[in-house]
């Protein structure tokens, strides 16, 4: 249940429902562009395919524009505007918005005259001028979430800490002894805390019996390299001269 219901998920599904929107209108505007190339094939055979990938990819541009920066653009223009601007600036937004609106608008109304008026070309259009209201609303919502006011930020970190302490209860419950668990029952938080300074200071101990069994198997380690160092050097000519027998002044039998 968690997998679904967090906040990361909500912004990955606007973003794609944005990319959706903006693919589907890139493939209405890019039969214009199939029929505006097919205008000049007798020139440039490939012109159909080439103008219509031109026309789609500047609608899919148009559209992410307008869906994921155009508000952070109106906060970047309203701050110009106060500060040097002379009042095009926040009008030049809005035809801005404006203009890719009567874009999108006219790629569905082309659609419509192109399909003689069909049922689907009614529904293609009405398709699209919901996808539009619905685009302008996940825009607005999903710059809303990504840009979360620092109060709200720091509530939620908080809620996240008291949600992450209390999961750790159970946990702790599982060491508590009988009195422990009846204290706890009657509100006193204090056994918890009991708990896990006991664990955290079993834990210290591992972790300081695990170092000094570390250190002794070092050292073990250290004497016998020591030991293996000395056995197997070469012994040098007057060991081994005072190893070999004495023959007291008498030669040597052959």
């Amino acid at each position: 249940m968690k997998l679904f219901h967090n906040k990361l998920l909500g912004k990955i599904l606007a973003v794609l429902f944005g990319l959706a929107a903006a693919s589907y209108f890139a493939w209405t505007f890019s039969y214009f562009g199939l029929w505006l190339g097919e205008r000049f094939q007798g020139v440039f055979p490939e012109a159909p395919t080439t103008v219509g990938m031109i026309c789609g990819f500047v609608m899919f541009l148009a559209v992410l524009y307008s869906y994921f920066y155009i508000e952070y653009a109106k906060e970047d223009v309203r701050a110009y505007e106060l500060d040097r601007g002379d009042g095009t600036f926040l009008r030049a937004l809005k035809q801005l918005k404006w203009g890719v609106l009567a874009l999108e608008c006219f790629s569905l109304l082309f659609r419509l005259f192109q399909l003689n008026f069909a049922p689907i070309a009614f529904a293609m259009v009405g398709i699209g001028l919901a996808l539009l209201w619905l685009a302008h609303l996940f825009g607005k919502v999903l710059h809303a979430q990504v840009n979360v006011p620092h109060d709200v930020e720091a509530g939620r970190t908080m809620d996240e800490a008291g949600r992450q302490v209390w999961s750790k209860a159970p946990h702790l419950m599982k060491h508590m002894t009988h009195d422990q668990l009846r204290r706890l029952a009657a509100g006193d938080p204090q056994p918890l805390d009991e708990v896990n300074d006991q664990l955290a200071r079993e834990r210290e101990r591992e972790v300081s019996n695990s170092e000094k069994r570390a250190r002794e198997d070092q050292e073990r380690r250290e004497r016998a390299r020591k030991m293996n160092s000395r056995y197997l050097s070469p012994r040098s000519t007057d060991e081994v001269a005072d190893l070999m027998p004495s023959n007291n002044g008498q030669a040597p039998h052959f």
